[in-house]
């Protein structure tokens, strides 16, 4: 079991501009919805507003990412799957620190959503196991 990232398999989840983080609902169900995510070294960031995802990863901090291309030549799909834990972060220097690089890597935020402590939870996922494919 590994807990880092490749620098190839770093370049691509940072690369890329949609994710799926799957958490457990409070029935114990997975419960898998699309992110847009920035990779900071060992920590994923992702925006959230209020609703099911963050009341499930405040009950059960544990989740998987999954980051992956689809292409026809199977021979050059690429995924990697991700483990962590999350925390909530909803003020103060590390939501500043997430929102500033979830808009440079995403600038439509601003003008589209705009991120505002209280309103917007930052995820910080720490990456804690790491498998792939097509590296």
């Amino acid at each position: 079991m590994r807990s880092q990232l490749t620098e190839d398999e770093a370049r691509f989840v940072g690369a890329e501009r949609v994710a799926r983080l799957a958490v457990v609902d409070p029935e114990g169900a997975p419960r898998v919805a699309p992110i847009c995510p920035v990779l900071d070294g060992d920590t994923i960031w992702v925006a959230s507003d209020p609703g099911a995802k963050l009341d499930s990863l405040g009950r059960e901090p544990r989740c998987a990412l999954v980051f992956d291309t689809y292409v026809e030549d199977w021979n050059l799909l690429h995924q990697v799957r991700i483990r962590g834990t999350a925390r909530l972060i909803e003020d103060g220097p590390e939501w500043d620190r997430g929102k500033r690089l979830l808009d440079e890597k995403y600038p439509q935020y601003e003008p589209q959503a705009p991120m505002r402590p209280g309103r917007t939870v930052i995820i910080a996922v720490r990456i804690e196991h790491v498998t792939s494919e097509g590296f």
